[in-house]
């Protein structure tokens, strides 16, 4: 009966020292697990900013590509005033050589 309460008091201390080992890497995977989730949260703010910065660089883009098209469309009106100008001058030259020739 002795040998028989030895033996069992043998595998109670095996167990225990099981049960402390788990309570340890139980304890350790939860922190583990908290620090996951602090950095899972760390990762969707920096992903909100993120997302906001893109969207206010679409936006200045946008911005960008319309005062282009309005600067391309100022340019065919520049360039048709130029031409419409230089017409004009190379008839006024015309005019003037046809008046010099006939004095």
């Amino acid at each position: 009966m002795e040998e028989t309460l030895k033996q069992i008091l043998a595998r109670l201390e095996v167990i225990e020292s099981k049960l402390d080992e788990n309570i340890q890497v139980t304890k350790a995977l939860r922190h583990n697990n908290e620090e996951v989730n602090a950095q899972l949260h760390c990762l969707g703010h920096n992903l909100a900013e993120l997302t906001g910065k893109v969207n206010q660089l679409d936006k200045k883009a946008d911005k960008l590509d319309s005062r282009f098209e309005q600067m391309e469309m100022q340019q065919d009106i520049i360039k048709a005033d130029v031409m419409f100008l230089a017409r004009k001058a190379i008839e006024q030259d015309e005019a003037m050589y046809r008046l010099q020739k006939a004095k």
